[in-house]
């Protein structure tokens, strides 16, 4: 007995067998790992609308589940995914250097708070909130404010 999981694939419902949904999601993660994070989005969305019509075609029914046979069908038809390009590598450097700068995106006064938001990879209205909170009823004065304002570098344009 396999458990069938029920998954959305270009706006239409099918039901997978749990074999057929792990390779069909593999090979969609490495077609993604192909493209630029904008050109992937809408290239995935064509694969999906292209596979959601293969697989309308060989189901009878709507209560037919799809089985790995039938993702190997559609892999074929599409293309393996090496035939898309080379994967794309990320710069390590870029992903690992982290930097505190005050945000010129989100700022309110001198954009400490959504500095610190980015750094910590947080929502900025938590960190406000935590502002707020530390400057009234936490001890720390506005002056730790001021002095972060004042270290902390500004994000470049």
């Amino acid at each position: 007995m396999k458990k069938t999981l029920n998954v959305n694939i270009g706006s239409m419902a099918f039901v997978l067998d749990e074999d057929a949904y792990y390779m069909l999601r593999r090979y969609l993660d490495d077609v993604e790992a192909r493209f630029e994070p904008n050109e992937a989005a809408e290239t995935l969305n064509d694969l999906e609308m292209r596979i959601a019509d293969i697989f309308t075609e060989e189901l009878s029914s709507p209560r037919q589940v799809v089985d790995v046979e039938m993702v190997r069908k559609a892999i074929s038809i599409l293309g393996r995914a090496d035939e898309f390009g080379e994967p794309r590598t990320e710069p390590k450097l870029q992903a690992d250097l982290r930097k505190l700068r005050r945000s010129r995106r989100d700022r309110m006064i001198g954009g400490v708070c959504g500095g610190l938001a980015d750094y910590f990879g947080i929502d900025v209205a938590l960190v406000r909130i935590l502002m707020f909170l530390l400057i009234f009823f936490g001890g720390a004065s506005l002056w730790v404010y001021i002095i972060l304002w004042i270290v902390i570098p500004s994000e470049n344009w």
